[in-house]
């Protein structure tokens, strides 16, 4: 079982946090929804290097619609995904690849670049 941090972590407000994600698929997917509370996923590519985790109904929460997401919207935006993100997602490797500690310096990093990127 995995212990060191694999994967990044982002809420609606802006706040991120390193996470570890099982290795086995099933739970992966699993786990993921459960920190996103959603029903179900999409894998949205940011470029060849990073999937985002989102919740497939666009952002719905049962009758309510969830918070933009204006940091992960920036980010899917600076890898050329067009669209609003909303509510929390889960940033891992190509597919259902876990992120090395480089990748997640570099998730970090275009994290910390937000700044200089347009609104979302």
């Amino acid at each position: 079982m995995a212990t060191n941090p694999n994967a990044m972590w982002m809420d609606d407000g802006g706040y991120t946090a390193r996470i570890t994600l099982p290795a086995d698929p099933g739970q992966f997917t699993t786990v993921i929804r459960s920190i996103t509370n959603s029903s179900g996923l999409e894998a949205v590519a940011l470029g060849s290097r990073f999937t985002m985790w989102i919740d497939e109904t666009g952002g719905m929460l049962g009758l309510h619609r969830r918070p933009d997401n204006d940091l992960a919207t920036r980010l899917a935006h600076h890898h050329n995904v067009t669209g609003k993100i909303r509510g929390p997602v889960v940033i891992t490797g190509p597919g259902v690849a876990l992120l090395t500690e480089g990748g997640l310096v570099d998730v970090e990093y275009d994290l910390a670049a937000n700044v200089f990127w347009g609104a979302p």
